[in-house]
């Protein structure tokens, strides 16, 4: 049969067939095609960003599919996803569904808090990649990132994101989310940086926005400026909500983490009571008490330097962790660590080997402990999430300083020579730092009783609800180990009714501790566990 506009098929390809179709009949559909890409490489000011028509996208994950495919990923790893908007309204109920990858933000989080520099955006195209050599896999990335885009490869032990394929862009070939959406919902097209900053920020002649003005229930878009541009004609549009807005879930507990801070902030607290215990007159120069308390706290910034090494994919490479330094609080605070290790060392050196039996050794090293908990408070604060704000998260890591510092101190007075009446204002100081604890602690059940299922709402329910009996359990352990016991010794001091206190306070000074460890074991878990965050628009969860 012969084609009365194609010459015979078996003389042109198909691509030559298709071609030769567009000639004749694509002259008057400007924007079928052509227009999926720009026409010219990003100018001054400008960069590539990815456009997404809401109207056209029909969530049939057509760009997922070929995302997956093309860049190899491993299973349960996506590098693009779909979500859905949906109203409130059982008058006007519908849905929109929303594609997501990685947005390719002008300023990238991710490349801001990455310690070893695993990050570039280029200069030309404005494209975020990802240097899958240089990654240790500390997966400060992901925490750092709003829309949470690196994805964890535990078989590599790196993280890896969407890079918009840049190889097939430089070819002059589409990205296959693009290529592959049977609706053109997604295009590359080029923004003006200048322009998208005023608009999520709101610089001098240009208002401000908020998140709603860019997707419904996304995070703030003037945190990292995302660069890609969702459009619709819908007029109902800034009236949806997210699907999965009501959704709560456990976070992983990043166990190392969890001891990490542990231990280096009681060794800081440990440091800062060994000049109250020698305040007492119970650590003479030479004496055990002398060097006992410092050696402890030695030891617990090293267990602490150790035990983070099994939270890196690629722990090799810990030791370039210092290149961030310039914009990387986690950076800053691994080189803080670093220093409390050498001040913590030169303390037991002087002690152990010197024995000057002075203040200024472990005054020296305490500081140095203060200065890491405050770069420790500050990674969690810089990734904008709000329970691990600084207003949260400085007056638990501060409590667990004076928490743990004090009861490893109780412990150590009741081996030595410390008066009575020393070791009961080390006990009473311990039963302040509990009630501070407690207190600080509780002020975020107290928004249990919001309705907007922010954030902060959000960390509420989990912890009176999934966690629940975690964080009641936790609340009972410190109770014990900081004020009750404590509190019951003290009171039998004062009362004299042991003629021989020494073994008893020891015992009650070491149940006190254990106590007092489990619940801030059960805390840091519960830190990491509990956070919730604004994320890109999801799918209804049943």
């Amino acid at each position: 049969m012969a084609y009365p506009l194609l010459p015979g098929p078996e003389e042109l390809s198909a691509a030559e067939r298709f071609a030769s179709w567009k000639d004749r009949w694509g002259a008057g559909r400007r924007g079928v095609y052509q227009d999926l890409l720009p026409g010219r490489m990003p100018a001054a000011g400008e960069q590539y960003a990815f456009e997404v028509d809401l109207d056209l996208c029909s969530g049939c994950k057509a760009c997922v599919a070929a995302c997956h495919a093309l860049n190899g990923l491993d299973e349960g790893e996506t590098w693009r996803w779909t979500g859905v908007l949906q109203s409130g309204s059982s008058r006007h109920a519908w849905h929109q569904t929303v594609t997501t990858a990685c947005h390719h933000c002008v300023e990238p989080a991710c490349l801001a808090g990455c310690p070893v520099l695993a990050y570039e955006k280029d200069p030309v195209t404005g494209i975020v990649r990802h240097l899958d050599d240089q990654c240790i896999g500390c997966q400060y990335c992901i925490m750092k990132c709003p829309y949470e885009v690196p994805q964890y490869s535990r078989g590599r032990g790196i993280v890896r994101k969407c890079d918009m394929c840049s190889g097939r862009l430089a070819r002059g070939e589409a990205p296959a989310c693009v290529q592959a959406c049977p609706h053109h919902a997604i295009r590359i097209r080029l923004v003006d940086t200048a322009r998208l900053r005023g608009r999520y920020r709101g610089l001098p002649g240009m208002p401000g926005a908020t998140a709603e003005s860019w997707l419904p229930d996304a995070p703030d878009p003037a945190i990292t400026l995302p660069a890609t541009v969702y459009k619709t004609e819908r007029s109902m549009f800034r009236l949806l909500r997210a699907a999965d807005r009501e959704h709560v879930t456990r976070q992983p507990a990043h166990w190392p983490l969890v001891f990490l801070l542990l231990l280096t902030q009681g060794a800081a607290g440990l440091f800062l009571y060994a000049g109250l215990l020698r305040a007492f007159g119970g650590a003479a120069a030479g004496s055990m008490l002398s060097w006992m308390p410092v050696a402890t706290a030695a030891a617990m910034v090293l267990a602490g330097v150790g035990v983070s090494l099994l939270h890196l994919g690629r722990p090799e490479g810990a030791w370039r962790a210092f290149l961030g330094l310039r914009t990387s609080w986690l950076s800053r605070e691994i080189v803080a660590l670093g220093l409390f290790a050498c001040g913590a060392g030169l303390a037991v050196v002087r002690e152990v080997f010197v024995s000057e039996g002075g203040f200024l050794w472990p005054a020296v090293a305490g500081a140095l402990g203060l200065l890491t908990v405050f770069c420790s408070c500050k990674v969690y604060d810089d990734t904008r999430r709000e329970f691990w704000k600084l207003r949260f998260a400085g007056p638990r890591f501060l409590g667990s300083v004076w928490l743990l510092g004090g009861v490893s101190a109780l412990v150590l007075a009741s081996l030595g020579p410390v008066p009575v009446d020393g070791w009961a204002w080390i006990a009473l100081s311990v039963c302040a730092g509990g009630v501070f604890k407690l207190a600080g602690d509780g002020r975020i059940l107290r928004h249990v009783y919001d309705d907007d299922f922010g954030p902060l709402h959000k960390t509420a329910l989990v912890l009176t609800g999934e966690l629940g009996r975690w964080d009641r359990s936790r609340v009972a352990w410190t109770l014990i180990g900081t004020v009750v016991i404590p509190l019951v010794l003290c009171l039998a001091l004062w009362s004299e009714t042991w003629k021989e206190p020494r073994p008893w306070l020891l015992l009650g000074a070491v149940t006190s501790a254990s106590c007092t460890w489990v619940g801030e074991v059960l805390e840091r878990a519960g830190f990491f566990m509990a956070v919730q965050s604004r994320k890109m628009p999801g799918n209804p969860v049943v």
